[in-house]
């Protein structure tokens, strides 16, 4: 790695534990006997359920991981490759965007599959993962439009003044829009124009990619139950405090983004950006008491509860197939230096 890349890797991983402190401080770190007053609240097997969920989608990566390499021409034992997934996200959650490396890293010592292979496998679920995020977005959108649009206009009311937002969202998207028709060939010349094209062409290569794929069927089956399971691991939790049991299908796709969006922010385990994207989204839904605050932090919030949750089931299944994968993984590359 070159010294800029490695400045730059250092800074990233800075920033992201940084923007995690100030979260965690603000909403969590103020007066922690509030939240553990209101962890006693929740009903805990739905968390279990939402657990059994999250485990279940790390099964089914490591397997459809199984069909990619596969169609690579290499064979990999189906053990390991769920034990490297669960190392990657295991790793996820202290080093933000390292369990890609890791999880290729771990199933190359026992199998022996190329890691810059192993690494194009990886464009491809990305490329899967981006569309559907987008179709969930979509849906997501037409399906609570509604409810968001009648938050933000009561929001409207609630100010003793009426407000130009909206005038001066549409001026500064305008602004932008002549700035990037002026400067388009500097703006081409730029680093980050770089990036972003080398990543649409990147999904573009992924996506022809699939074509190459032998077994079709059991790839898309793998990936349509890791979303169902992504889901499910929402929509259980629902019924982990009142305020969120009567909220619906569509309301849990609607969140499943939002969050989505959360971790996808480079910060260890989506620590304070997931917690921050579904407040908000819960804040839109308009659940009992939820509201976005850094003041009323003694309060009982359930829009701040109710990721808590969540994201306590997340890394409850991360840290123990993550130290599973981890012990099988040892064990397999033992026996192969033994055999």
């Amino acid at each position: 790695m070159k010294e800029g890349e490695k400045n730059n890797h250092v800074l990233k991983i800075v920033f992201s534990l940084t923007f995690m402190l100030i979260i965690i401080y603000y909403f969590l770190g103020k007066n922690p006997d509030s939240v553990i007053r209101d962890l006693q609240l929740v009903n805990y097997k739905f968390v279990i359920l939402s657990f059994i969920f999250g485990a279940w989608a790390y099964i089914n990566r490591g397997l459809r991981w199984i069909v990619l390499i596969d169609a690579l021409g290499y064979k990999a034992s189906k053990l390991n490759s769920v034990a490297a997934v669960s190392v990657g996200y295991f790793t996820n959650l202290f080093i933000p965007r390292a369990g890609e490396i890791s999880r290729c890293t771990a199933l190359n010592q026992v199998e022996k599959v190329p890691v810059d292979k192993l690494f194009g496998t990886i464009l491809i679920e990305r490329v899967i993962d981006v569309i559907i995020l987008i179709f969930i977005m979509l849906i997501s959108a037409l399906l609570k439009s509604g409810e968001i649009i009648r938050s933000f206009n009561e929001y409207q009311k609630i100010e003793r003044e009426p407000s130009n937002t909206k005038f001066i969202i549409l001026g500064f998207l305008l602004f932008i829009g002549i700035l990037i028709y002026l400067f388009q060939d500097k703006i081409k010349k730029a680093p980050f124009y770089n990036k972003v094209s080398q990543f649409i062409e990147g999904l573009k290569e992924g996506f022809k990619s699939i074509k190459k794929i032998k077994n079709k069927n059991s790839f898309w089956l793998h990936t349509f139950s890791i979303w169902i399971m992504y889901f499910l691991m929402t929509y259980i939790c629902f019924q982990c405090i009142e305020e969120t049991s009567h909220l619906t299908i569509s309301d849990g796709l609607f969140l499943l983004f939002l969050g989505g969006i959360g971790m996808a922010i480079p910060t260890p385990g989506g620590i304070g950006s997931y917690h921050l994207m579904v407040m908000i989204g819960l804040v839109a839904l308009q659940i009992p008491n939820g509201f976005v605050s850094i003041e009323k932090y003694n309060e009982y919030n359930p829009a701040m509860l109710f990721p808590i949750i969540i994201w306590f089931a997340q890394s409850f299944v991360s840290i123990i197939m993550g130290s599973a994968g981890l012990l099988i993984l040892f064990m397999n590359k033992k026996q192969k230096i033994n055999a």
